[in-house]
């Protein structure tokens, strides 16, 4: 076993988000107890919210020292990225992606994603077990909710990302499989 069963890392991506939105919610119902002067209900969530805080850095720690044991990849962070301040909401562009002797571009972001990651091998790109909107890059099953997906090969690829991030990820997994990636922005 090399990793992770894909099942077990995306319930766990899933309990990690759950974990984060409670924190948060204690985090708000702490600063509203704040602005009343309920000083002890404050200190009751801050305690809440440190213990759940403490229950995820424990899980973190296990699942990591699992795969360790086992010589399974450790779960990696998942990778957020600031917003750019100058970025707008218009159309995207497209990007070029140029990899040993290819160029990649087609007229749409995700096409030239799925395309790029096409030219990487999906197999050997899935087992990076990369995150994107919360959800693997690559999965053998489908994920409910907002993210697009395209299927490709029996596998379902995330395709809801940006320009950033799809540059992003690109440049990290050429990185994490030794290849020459260049990925260009090119406005319409």
């Amino acid at each position: 076993m090399n990793r992770l069963p894909e099942a077990v890392t995306t319930k766990f991506i899933e309990l990690f988000a759950t974990l984060k939105r409670a924190t948060d919610d204690l985090k708000m119902a702490g600063a509203e107890a704040n602005l009343v002067g309920d000083f002890s209900r404050v200190a009751a969530l801050n305690d809440s919210c440190r213990k759940l805080q403490a229950f995820e850095a424990e899980i973190k720690s296990t699942v990591n020292n699992y795969a360790s044991n086992y010589n399974a990849r450790p779960m990696e962070k998942a990778n957020f990225h600031k917003k750019d301040r100058n970025r707008t909401r218009k159309p995207g562009g497209r990007l070029r992606v140029k990899m040993s002797d290819k160029v990649i571009e087609e007229p749409t972001i995700a096409e030239t994603f799925v395309k790029t990651l096409r030219a990487f091998g999906l197999e050997r790109v899935a087992r990076l077990n990369k995150v994107v909107a919360s959800v693997p890059l690559i999965a053998r099953t489908p994920v409910n909710g907002y993210q697009a997906q395209r299927h490709c090969e029996g596998w379902c690829i995330t395709t809801h990302v940006n320009k950033y991030t799809a540059k992003t990820v690109l440049e990290e997994i050429g990185k994490a499989l030794n290849m020459a990636v260049k990925v260009e922005f090119i406005e319409r």
